[in-house]
């Protein structure tokens, strides 16, 4: 008998019955009377009342009362008498040993273990040659009509020879896995048996998609149950909701399913004591009677909030089991159940190929694992229904192209029931086909932050979605289904690739950001690292715009929003910090700097937190001791960088270390710093120290000293090519210090020498600060006469605001030049500036304060000044 591939559950019952008919026959027939011992007798009689003595081996009516265990033992306690050799014996004792628990799960309709059908196939085949002292009449009988006439088994074997000795009242179904026995689940079963003996669980709920195997799962649970000494359960009701089953490879519908809540509590009902006229209230003194573990086998083709409110009904004593498509979302402990894990599920497909007599069980462990991931979902159902299909001679290419029936009655009452923001959600997981984090959803899509995780946490509940070290993921069932029924519109998709570019586009600023300035507040470590911390990024970014123009709420809220994304991203306590700082709020940011210096883990990025932390002091608190220290420590972590010399030189100069401040601020090379902008904080740091430097000398006793570091101090602006208005503030200091040495001949030719030189730079920079009005003033109050007209004619021109006297100008083609650059400048009237390239000026020499004429240009970025003629020099 190769294999038994009909109703397996009742073939093995006929196997084990014949090998019981044997036992019994060899003890009855054996000429030396055997006594019964009345443990053995009492059991009997306990279930034939009707049984009478003797109690010895000639009392057949006593024989069929005892099972298989009880026979090997009357055997083996016996042995002599059967003329039993000693080997014989324990041979005998061995070989029983591991076909009685296989029994005993036959017989009490207990679920299947894996092996159990193949060993009674081995039994039926070998017991004649293992056990050959007897000669097994019976079983050879049954394995031949198994054989030959199957349908003559069925005939004789009822549903009612099955044995009841649990005293636990119930209406369990029979096992539908006894084709394979029950595979895996190993820790579902742990945890499932732990929740229903846990006190403080009144409702659990087992949720997964279908076909994943809730319903097998439960049954195998409560069938081992049954067996506990400390079950705590007098009774478990069972009602299915099934509305369609998998029948020989084909979905079909099943009459007479349950699809009303009325129907359900008719169901349990029929299973209780009618008290009154209400059903519901039957059902509950049921249960408050006894105690009770009610089993609703999917609960999902039902509206759960009907029921929630009978589930809230349940007394204290009791307990109610779901299986469902999606949980109830509320009162329950939720068990997923997810697809079988590849090697159960490898062990599944074998054994069922086995049992279907096909060949596909041979094929590699590699083929077999694409198959049973990529198609089947590693689902039982699913490996069940290709196997049957294939065992009906269908094509398996044909097979896995058609499986819209196979996801349609997996995935059935579960999407139509999800809210809008749901689909969104899992149409995004469609358009990125990939993993997806909290930060992504909150940026794709716009919901408020409790929408969205009520909404995943409800898409969790349906298993269509899981969460797994901080990333959410979507079964590939779930995918197949809504590529087909629900696939996303182009309006979404476009929405998402143009969020997608926007974000795209900032973290590659960022990145432009972090080479160039990498101790800058917009420099984000780090911000690659996940799509939290990318997605964090985006709204620190927008942070720190809004705290450019002083609006502190969106900022705020920018930044909560970045935390409850990334709470563990360090950069997210930095920028908040930075912000708070900006806003005064300096309690705020000396907490928030030392969080985010204790979260770094690189020394780069706590040095660079350590920066902006000693300039908040430097700035903000003039706290500079303070201030050295942190700078001190970052320089320890970054020895050699440039950025954090620059601030500690700032530091010690503001502290009066001189020398220090000197020695630093000599070993940096200016080349190393790669924009004008870092070039010019150096160079009015470095000057700014010699002028302070020059302030300490007294000009009296040593003026040449002291003009030696103001010679010094300018000398530094050589190094730029170009002058910011912030460095600028320092020149303007050397000029109005070098003033008030007026008495000096050598000073006065210094200033007109700076004049001179950086006459443009001056000009241009005294549109922007009052730095050069204060210089005019006090000139023209205090020391005219000490000053050559030419000199001073120069400086009037640099102190006067041509921006607001270019204001006056009412004609749309004429203006004043109100700024130059290196190739480029800005003319103004009164509807504003216009940008004008020096190809543009049809004349030589053109200077700040000239009124031009032009041509107007539009352009999207602002309005273009063409062919600029002078009209006059401003006087």
């Amino acid at each position: 008998m190769r294999d038994l591939n009909l109703n397996t559950r009742v073939l093995m019952f006929a196997v084990c019955t014949s090998i019981e008919f044997d036992l019994r026959k060899v003890i009855n027939e054996n000429p030396d009377n055997i006594l019964i011992d009345d443990q053995l007798f009492q059991k009997a009689k306990s279930r034939n009342r009707r049984l009478l003595e003797p109690k010895d081996s000639s009392n057949y009516e006593l024989l069929v009362e005892l099972d298989m265990g009880d026979l090997v033992q009357v055997i083996y306690n016996n042995s002599f008498k059967f003329k039993l050799k000693i080997e014989e014996r324990e041979k005998l004792n061995q070989y029983f040993q591991l076909i009685i628990p296989i029994r005993n799960r036959v017989m009490h309709t207990r679920p299947l273990e894996i092996g159990d059908r193949s060993r009674l196939t081995e039994v039926c085949e070998t017991i004649g040659s293992e056990l050959s002292f007897w000669n097994w009449n019976e079983v050879k009988k049954t394995r031949n009509l198994i054989l030959t006439k199957p349908h003559e088994v069925f005939l004789n074997v009822s549903i009612d020879k099955y044995e009841k000795d649990t005293h636990i009242y119930h209406n369990l179904p029979i096992p539908e896995f006894d084709d394979t026995g029950f595979i895996g689940r190993k820790s579902e079963l742990r945890e499932l048996k732990e929740l229903m003996m846990d006190n403080k669980t009144q409702i659990i709920s087992v949720v997964g998609n279908g076909g994943y195997g809730k319903t097998a799962t439960v049954v195998k649970a409560l069938y081992d149950s049954l067996d506990l000494l400390d079950n705590p359960f007098e009774s478990i009701l069972w009602v299915s909701l099934k509305t369609r089953t998998l029948t020989h490879g084909e979905f079909k519908n099943i009459s007479n399913s349950i699809k009303d809540l009325l129907k359900v509590y008719e169901s349990i009902e029929e299973l209780t004591v009618k008290e009154s006229q209400n059903v519901v209230e039957n059902i509950i003194n049921f249960m408050s009677t006894f105690s009770t573990l009610l089993v609703i086998d999917n609960l999902e083709t039902l509206n759960t909030e009907e029921i929630v409110n009978f589930l809230k009904q349940i007394p204290e004593k009791s307990k109610v089991l779901i299986t469902s498509r999606h949980g109830i979302r509320e009162l329950e402990r939720r068990l997923p159940i997810q697809g079988l894990d590849i090697n159960d599920a490898l062990t599944y497909f074998r054994h069922l190929s086995n049992f279907y007599n096909l060949d596909l069980h041979k094929r590699s462990n590699e083929d077999l694992k694409i198959l049973i991931q990529r198609d089947l979902y590693q689902s039982p159902l699913s490996i069940k229904w290709f196997l049957s299909s294939i065992s009906k001679g269908i094509d398996e290419k044909k097979i896995l192209a058609n499986k819209d029936d196979l996801i349609e009655f997996c995935m059935s009452n579960v999407v139509e029931k999800l809210s809008d923001k749901e689909k969104q959600i899992l149409q995004l997981f469609l358009v990125e086909s990939k993993n997806l984090s909290y930060g992504e959803f909150d940026f794709y899509i716009s919901f408020e932050e409790s929408e969205l995780m009520l909404a995943l946490n409800n898409l969790i509940s349906t298993s269509l979605i899981s969460l797994t070290q901080g990333e959410y993921s979507m079964n590939q069932m779930a995918k197949d289904f809504l590529t087909k029924s629900s696939p996303p519109s182009n309006e979404f998709i476009k929405g998402m690739s143009e969020k997608r570019r926007k974000l795209n586009t900032l973290m590659q600023e960022i990145k432009i950001k972090n080479e160039a300035e990498p101790f800058n507040p917009k420099s984000l470590y780090k911000n690659m690292q996940n799509t939290n911390f990318r997605i964090s990024s985006y709204h620190l970014m927008k942070a720190l715009e809004y705290s450019a123009h002083k609006k502190w709420e969106q900022a705020r809220i920018a930044i909560e929003k970045a935390h409850s994304i990334a709470p563990d991203y360090f950069e997210v306590y930095k920028i908040k910090a930075f912000v708070s700082a900006e806003n005064d709020d300096f309690f705020d940011a000396i907490e928030n700097y030392r969080i985010a210096a204790e979260m770094c883990v690189e020394k780069q990025e706590r040095a660079s937190v350590l920066y902006l932390f000693s300039y908040f002091h430097t700035v903000k608190t003039h706290e500079y001791e303070q201030a050295k220290d942190i700078i001190i420590e970052a320089d320890s972590l970054y020895p050699n960088n440039a950025f954090i010399g620059m601030q500690h030189g700032r530091i010690l100069t503001y502290l009066g270390e001189y020398q220090n401040a000197e020695e630093i601020f000599n070993r940096i090379n200016i080349d190393e710093l790669n924009s004008n902008k870092h070039k010019n904080q150096y160079i009015s740091w470095f000057s700014d120290l010699y002028r302070r430097m020059a302030e300490q000398i007294d000009g009296y006793r040593d003026l040449e000293n002291k003009l030696s570091y103001y010679e010094k101090s300018i000398e530094k602006f050589a190094l730029l090519q170009e002058i910011d208005y912030k460095t600028c503030k320092v020149l303007n200091k050397v000029i109005l210090d070098l003033c008030h040495l007026y008495h000096s001949k050598e000073a006065m030719n210094m200033v007109n020498r700076i004049v001179n030189e950086y006459y443009s730079t001056l000009l241009d920079s005294s549109q922007y600060t009052n730095d050069f009005t204060a210089i005019y003033s006090y000139i023209t109050d205090k020391i005219r006469q000490y000053i050559e007209p030419d000199l001073y004619d120069k400086i009037r021109r640099i102190s006067i605001k041509y921006k607001q006297h270019a204001r006056s100008i009412e004609e749309t083609n004429k203006g004043m030049v109100v700024k130059k650059q290196h190739g480029y400048g800005f003319v103004d009237n009164v509807y504003g500036s216009h940008y004008f390239n020096y190809t543009m000026v049809k004349y030589d020499d053109i200077q700040i304060g000239d009124i031009v004429t032009f041509n107007l240009m539009e352009n999207p970025k602002g309005n273009v000044a063409m062919n600029l003629e002078l009209s006059k020099r401003f006087e």
